[in-house]
């Protein structure tokens, strides 16, 4: 029978594939140090007890160690997860607004506010950005508020536990998916430096996107007891370009060949698809003293200083060529290019009230500024800071306890370069801060422990209780006054007179025919993105306290029960459990179950975040000015807005664990999560004039333009399964050979939903956007000197019906490569290559709602490939160099 099994699992691992390198993780601090047992690797997430392993635990867990995550060829955490954990997705966001800056993630396909983050167990912060672009890349956390994870340096990275399963009983809000906890190095003497640099390479096109990264960590002594252990890392990235441009560029080339040299990027593509380009500053302190009595004074913080720009949208100023799609009309102008008329009516006038302005010659237009049109540039400052001091110890009764702060502040600064504010005519600047938004978190903890021993228990009661205080602050501060003001031209009733100074109203047919009054409009705010027009400061205090239970009733099985209650100034009040057990049925196979409750809180961004953007309708020129409104703001509450409530979510799980043979661990784990009252932004409200009239705040957004805001509108349920084997071969004096495999099958289904929050193309994005199936394989071989590794990733079908309704993007493979050689005792050299043989996702299909247009091969905006860049990104294969140093 057991050999039976053995063959079986053996056949499964073979035919299935993923990055369980999650779970060969090593627990050294230092980069080159062999892999722990995964087996016998203490873990500290998801259980309060000190003695649990990733075999022993009640819920699946995944443990990453800090050499796989330094060794990863990027510089931004968030692709580094994304290419490790199977269930872990991210946008690439090419042209996606401010979030570009801050891409949010997804684990198990739900959004990065449902995935809680911990720093060496202390609960991160959240990000200053509230997700409100409507796009493919966040249809999966459209309306989230997470963490940045990208301020973190992989370099100081001592492990990482993924708790795939639901924690709020026991962490509080949004462990909802999962929980990532970070732990840091904490070496007293030690010493690394890594340097990287990579390019592109893809087929097709030019390389391109240069990747440059410098990374340090140092460990001392701190007196006889203690230790402080530094990182910092920097890394720039430059721009990758994967378009053609777009056609009205073309056929404005054509028309115009003296201006040509005048167009954006020229001679590349007007408008850049591709990976923004991006610097970074990231630094890491981890320390800790133990005093005389063996209790820990700890202290750790965090800092990273991210700015990124990207390409926005291309604004023709002159109709040219002709566009099939439209019938063969001529591309049209962006409206910026309108003309403005700058002779005011005076009293001197007859029939010309003060306000109107004379249809006449004298007018300005900024083709004067951009002959060839223009691309707004758009530039975002991220830093972050964390800081984190704790006293933790056992007192003389047994008692463990562990009293911290926590202090954080998110920021993210937005500015606009190569743009205007058309309502601002002639007086219009070409260059406009935007503003900022900010984060801020204040926490304080009390953790305590006591290992209660109970006659006829197996082992003592792990009891565990806390209590927990925390304040969250979200700000906007204000842009510069260009960025967000509606200008003296923004509307301009127009009036004709005669030379004898008697005007009338300026008639013209209407879209019936039908004679009306002429008004010229523009639109306000800076062109792209609007600034912050009205400064916000909005807080919310919670508290809590919690009680976990749990031990070895009987040799063979382990119980668990926890409680959570939580306040919140916003909303109230929610009590939330969780119970696991864990059954040894043989000394090679366990079974495992959990069942909890969850939440997460409205946020205090996602109450107050109010934005002003301009996009493009996908697939068509058309250009509309989104305004995204606070619930309790007049604009929303005209069409409807009501205060938010916490989303809330019952988690269920069960697998099992395979020890068949020394070195193996096979998990097979089930799971439903099933979330209420999710919060999304509601549908978008076209203004008309008639809403102006009713409402003259709405002249803000201008007639065609819309209004959303946060809302409570649909519930989901989210099943999958979890598929993870490790098996590590000790070869002799061949070397060691480590295999890693692991499959996730993940498929959120919206069960009930508001019509006007939610669209059909997002509810199928939210099943399908991420590929319902994903899986790795790691090889990793080590002889002496010598190591390689290679990475077999595969994508299962996805859609994105947002942005290309009705295509079904095909399955992938991805090839990853790396070898490596110590050419002295301290100094290892690498060389390696992701994506090796240049997959790229399918090209955007040739239909009514995506027409490409054959003299360029791409869609109206040049897209060739989806902007999103699918589940792998569109960039192609990227080899690198490396060289580490350990002392």
């Amino acid at each position: 029978m057991k050999t039976i099994l053995i063959v079986g699992i053996a056949s499964v691992l073979v035919m299935s594939t993923s990055v369980a390198r999650a779970q060969t993780g090593a627990s050294s601090d230092t980069a080159n140090a062999a892999p722990a047992n995964e087996l016998a690797e203490v873990i500290v997430t998801g259980t309060r007890r000190l003695d649990r392993t990733v075999a022993e635990s009640s819920a699946p867990i995944d443990v990453l160690s800090g050499a796989e995550l330094a060794s990863y060829p990027a510089a931004n955490m968030l692709d580094t997860l994304s290419n490790l954990v199977p269930s872990f997705i991210v946008g690439q966001n090419a042209i996606s607004d401010a979030s570009s800056f801050v891409r949010s993630p997804s684990l198990r396909g739900l959004p990065a506010d449902e995935m809680l983050v911990m720093l060496n167990g202390k609960r991160m912060n959240r990000s200053a950005l509230v997700q409100v672009f409507q796009g493919g890349e966040t249809e999966l956390a459209f309306g989230s508020q997470g963490p940045d994870l990208n301020s973190i340096p992989s370099i100081a990275v001592k492990s990482l536990e993924i708790l795939r399963d639901g924690a709020s009983a026991q962490y509080g809000s949004d462990a909802i998916a999962g929980v990532l906890n970070y732990q840091f190095r904490d070496s007293p003497s030690s010493v690394q430096l890594d340097a990287r640099y990579g390019k592109y390479f893809p087929s097709g096109y030019s390389s391109d996107g240069g990747s440059g990264q410098i990374a340090a960590n140092v460990g001392l002594p701190l007196g006889s007891q203690g230790f402080v252990n530094i990182s910092a890392e920097w890394a720039r990235n430059q721009q990758t370009v994967r378009n053609p441009t777009r056609p009205s560029a073309l056929a404005f080339a054509e028309t115009y060949p003296s201006l040509a040299p005048q167009l954006p990027h020229y001679p590349g593509p007007v408008q850049q698809w591709g990976t923004p380009p991006s610097d970074s500053v990231k630094a890491l302190i981890n320390s800790g003293i133990k005093l005389d009595n063996d209790d820990q004074i700890y202290f750790f913080a965090n800092y990273a200083n991210i700015q990124t720009n990207e390409s926005f949208n291309y604004r023709l100023p002159k109709p040219v060529g002709s566009d099939y799609v439209n019938g063969g009309a001529p591309f049209p102008i962006n409206g910026a290019f309108n003309d403005i008329y700058l002779d005011p009516c005076t009293s001197a006038l007859t029939g010309c009230p003060v306000g109107g302005y004379i249809k006449d010659g004298n007018t300005f237009n900024f083709s004067s500024i951009y002959p060839a049109g223009f691309t707004p540039r758009f530039y975002g400052v991220t830093q972050q800071f964390f800081g984190a001091v704790g006293y933790k110890g056992t007192n003389r009764w047994g008692i463990a306890y562990d009293v911290s702060g926590t202090t954080a502040q998110n920021s993210l600064a937005v500015s606009l370069r190569d743009s205007l504010n058309p309502s601002l005519g002639p007086l219009s600047p070409v260059s406009f801060y935007d503003g900022k938004f900010v984060q801020k978190e204040n926490n304080f903890n009390l953790d305590l422990s006591y290992p209660w021993t109970v006659p006829g228990l197996t082992s003592p009661i792990s009891l565990a209780g806390g209590l927990e205080w925390r304040d969250e602050n979200y700000q906007q501060l204000l842009g510069d006054q260009a960025s967000y003001a509606a200008g003296p031209y923004s509307s301009q009733p127009l009036y004709t007179c005669s030379v004898a100074g008697v005007c009338t109203r300026t008639l013209a047919p209407d879209a019936t025919g039908t004679l009306a009054p002429v008004t010229a409009t523009q639109s306000t705010a800076s062109n792209g993105y609007g600034g912050i027009s009205a400064p916000v400061d909005a807080s919310q205090v919670s508290y809590a306290g919690y009680l976990d239970v749990e031990a070895d009733v009987i040799p063979n099985l382990t119980l668990g029960l926890a409680g959570r209650f939580e306040h919140y100034a916003s909303f109230g009040n929610t009590t939330l459990g969780k119970f696991q057990v864990r059954y040894k049925a043989t000394d090679w196979l366990a079974l495992r179950g959990t069942a909890s409750t969850g939440f997460h809180a409205p946020t205090p961004g996602q109450s107050n975040v109010e934005t002003l953007s301009t996009t493009f309708l996908p697939g068509t020129t058309t250009q509309v000015q989104i305004g995204t409104y606070p619930v309790t703001s007049a604009a929303a509450k005209y069409y409807g807005a009501v205060p938010l409530r916490p989303e809330e979510s019952t988690n269920l799980a069960a697998g099992i664990v395979l020890t068949p043979i020394q070195n193996m661990l096979v998990t097979l784990d089930g799971y439903s999560i099933a979330v209420r009252h999710r919060i999304g932004i509601s549908q978008q409200f076209k203004v008309t004039a008639a809403d102006i009239a009713s409402l003259p705040a709405l002249s803000y957004i201008g007639a065609g333009g819309t209004v959303q805001y946060f809302t409570n509108g649909f519930d989901t349920k989210t099943k999958g399964v979890d598929l993870v084997g490790s098996y590590r071969f000790d070869l002799g004096s061949l070397g060691r050979l480590e295999t890693a495999l692991a499959y996730n099958y993940n498929k959120s289904d919206v069960t009930s939903y508001d019509p006007a929050v939610i669209s059909q193309a997002r509810i199928i994005d939210i099943a399908h956007y991420a590929p319902n199936s994903r899986a790795n394989l790691n090889l990793s071989y080590a002889l002496g000197p010598i190591q390689a590794a290679l990475h077999e990733n595969f994508y299962g079908t996805w859609r994105d019906q947002n942005d290309y309704p009705g295509q079904l993007f095909s399955a992938k493979w991805t090839t990853d490569l790396d070898l490596s050689y110590q050419i002295l005792k301290n100094f290892t050299a690498s060389i390696g290559g992701l994506n090796i043989f240049n997959t790229f996702p399918d090209a955007i299909a040739n239909t009514k709602a995506s027409p490409i247009y054959p003299q360029t091969g791409g869609e109206s905006d040049g897209e060739r490939y989806p902007r999103t860049g699918g589940p792998f990104g569109f960039n192609g294969a990227f080899w690198y160099v490396r060289m580490t140093a350990t002392f």
